[in-house]
């Protein structure tokens, strides 16, 4: 279960990370302990059912055959097609001579083997496996909220990493500090900042604001409201979001972006939860939850004096961190399905175009992901084609953890194209000229069947 850990000047941070250890094989990576290390498939799955899961305590073998622990009704799966084995920073993977290979991150794997690290995918034929540091955590079906509950146009999905974060919002409902919600643009922050409101055990309006956007002559009028005859065009009096979100929560989005001059004035409301209209004569008391958030490191713009520090902490009495896309490679798939399945009935991913948008950077998340998916269903469409291919997708960036393109990374794209260049270059997130020029440098390096420019 996850804990909250106090931080610096009393805020508290939630951690979602396990921290048990077992007996099945426990080790340390990427800041979180791993208690039952296991494989979970990904690609393919059926809408909203729990993923196959295989706990991998020793070495595991992957294939067809009724010998292997991970078996897999794939026919592009050879019988004994490539084994598992976990390691102090992720598991070790070597493919045993598959007719159609085993790739990790997009990377063809050789019989000598290469680490994968957690959070690493790895595609044996037509499935796609996610490395997973504790695989209890995916037996379940995946977390759905009802977005027009919500006031959101569209129904949420989450795998456990999400789900953890959305049970934190609920627990930081109940005990009404003001909670800092941190994440990447496009992460689900308003998700979360909905999350808590709904938890809520009194009942009250949600009112968001994005705090960036208001013009700085206009912010006390916004968040504090005014009489009327305040000031000249003050035909009537404002309640101002205070006000409005009373006894409710009121979200203050993209707060890391407000001028020092504004934190200020933020600073004195939330000082003593009290605030004075402009052209009134006495303060007003003011009862509401005030959720923040912010794609910005605040502690580091404290720092930097770009952001003030009791203001900080007048923000953060629970912080809790939304991981991006590219933390979850889990959902990514998750999402595109859903996607699918609200705006086309019929349209499928195929192997390749799934395992692309599972290796995705991802750097708008879940936006990102979504104008993706529009321009593929547009493209596959045009085709009168069911399934969603490759080339379909517009180009991404490969989170593959490789910037450079190596002659490994390059020789998998190939061969996972079957050498049409075009296509391998797309995988790889980069224009064909940049393609051509990589395939000019490593010349006699590549296999035969490596196109020439």
């Amino acid at each position: 279960m996850a804990t909250g850990a106090r931080l610096e000047g009393g805020a508290r941070e939630f951690d979602t990370a396990s921290t048990v250890s077992t007996a099945g094989g426990s080790f340390t990576a990427t800041g979180r302990a791993l208690t039952r290390p296991g494989l979970v498939t990904i690609y393919p799955v059926r809408h909203d059912e729990v993923p196959s899961t295989w706990c991998v305590s020793g070495e595991a073998f992957v294939g067809r055959s009724r010998e292997a622990l991970v078996r897999l009704e794939d026919e592009r799966v050879s019988r004994r097609h490539a084994s598992f084995e976990p390691r102090q920073n992720g598991f070790f993977v070597r493919d045993h001579a598959s007719r159609h290979g085993t790739f990790a991150g997009g990377v063809r794997v050789s019989e000598e083997g290469r680490l994968v690290p957690v959070g690493g995918v790895v595609r044996c034929g037509d499935t796609l496996l996610l490395c997973v540091a504790d695989v209890d955590r995916f037996r379940a079906r995946p977390r759905r909220s009802d977005g027009a509950r919500l006031g959101l146009s569209e129904t949420m999905l989450a795998g456990p990493d999400l789900a953890a974060v959305w049970d934190e919002a609920a627990r930081a409902a109940s005990l009404g500090e003001p909670v800092l919600i941190v994440g990447e643009s496009g992460s689900g922050k308003e998700c979360v900042a909905r999350m808590l409101h709904a938890a809520r055990d009194v009942p009250g309006p949600f009112v968001g604001i994005n705090v960036s956007a208001i013009p700085e002559p206009l912010f006390e009028s916004e968040l504090f409201g005014h009489e009327r005859g305040a000031f000249t065009g003050a035909v009537s009096a404002n309640l101002g979001t205070f006000r409005e979100a009373e006894r409710g929560v009121l979200f203050l989005d993209e707060v890391g972006d407000l001028k020092l001059e504004v934190q200020a004035k933020l600073l004195r409301a939330l000082d003593r939860y009290e605030i004075r209209p402009l052209g009134a004569r006495t303060g007003v008391r003011v009862n509401t939850h005030v959720v923040s958030a912010t794609s910005r490191d605040l502690k580091r713009a404290c720092d930097e004096r770009a952001f003030r520090t009791d203001l900080y902490y007048r923000l953060a009495g629970i912080v809790i961190r939304v991981p991006p896309l590219s933390e979850r490679p889990g959902d990514v798939l998750l999402l595109a399905n859903e996607v699918l399945r609200q705006r086309s009935s019929s349209l499928k991913l195929s192997a390749d175009a799934a395992e692309r948008l599972a290796l995705g950077r991802w750097e708008g998340n879940a936006r990102q992901l979504r104008y993706a998916l529009a321009r593929a269903m547009s493209r596959a469409e045009l085709r009168s084609d069911r399934r969603i291919l490759d080339e379909d997708l517009p180009e991404l960036t490969a989170c593959t953890g490789e910037g450079e393109l190596t002659l490994e990374r390059v020789q998998g794209a190939l061969d996972r194209s079957g050498g049409i260049a075009s296509h391998a270059a797309r995988s790889l997130g980069v224009s064909r000229t940049t393609f051509y020029k990589t395939i000019k440098r490593l010349n006699g390096h590549l296999s035969p069947a490596a196109p020439k420019k």
